[in-house]
């Protein structure tokens, strides 16, 4: 339950932090991420590392952009600084998602993303949660990892291919 929680938490972080037409979203500077998600249900937060790079991250917006085109109904934002506010109206099967997400850093050395959804109805028993993720540079990815390969704990490391 806490996975399926943490991916509709991702799910939404990605759907807020979409590149509107005229807003210029920062892009993660290319390397090895620490991504820390804990969500309003008080367990311990869900910590994995992920390799990007310019091309991953160009993907991974498009993927995101069509997703809530078909999804959403609202998806506004605003920037001032180094701090992104969004607001989005999505539809998830039948349930209606209301997301407000404040984001800060300065996506070179670390960033923060603030989603409080509200559900109706509700989500497993849930009308609203908050998900806060936390991310942290740490360096150049490591050799043979490739842009997008994500890393937990106690989760096996897939073969390389040969």
């Amino acid at each position: 339950m806490r996975c399926f929680s943490l991916s509709l938490a991702a799910a939404a972080v990605v759907l807020v932090t979409l590149p509107a037409q005229a807003l210029e979203l920062p892009k993660r500077k290319p390397g090895l991420w620490e991504l820390k998600a804990t969500s309003g249900e008080g367990a311990p937060p869900t910590v994995m590392q992920q390799c990007t790079d310019e091309a991953f991250e160009a993907q991974m917006q498009k993927t995101a952009l069509e997703t809530s085109k078909t999804m959403c109904s609202k998806n506004d934002m605003k920037r001032d600084g180094n701090t992104i506010t969004g607001s989005a109206e999505c539809k998830m099967g039948s349930v209606n998602i209301t997301s407000r997400t404040v984001t800060t850093g300065d996506f070179t050395s670390n960033y923060k993303v603030v989603v409080n959804n509200t559900y109706n109805p509700p989500m497993m028993g849930k009308t609203n949660d908050t998900t806060v993720l936390e991310a942290r540079w740490l360096g150049a990815c490591a050799a043979g990892q490739k842009p997008g390969a994500m890393t937990m704990p106690n989760m096996p490391v897939p073969p390389k291919s040969k």
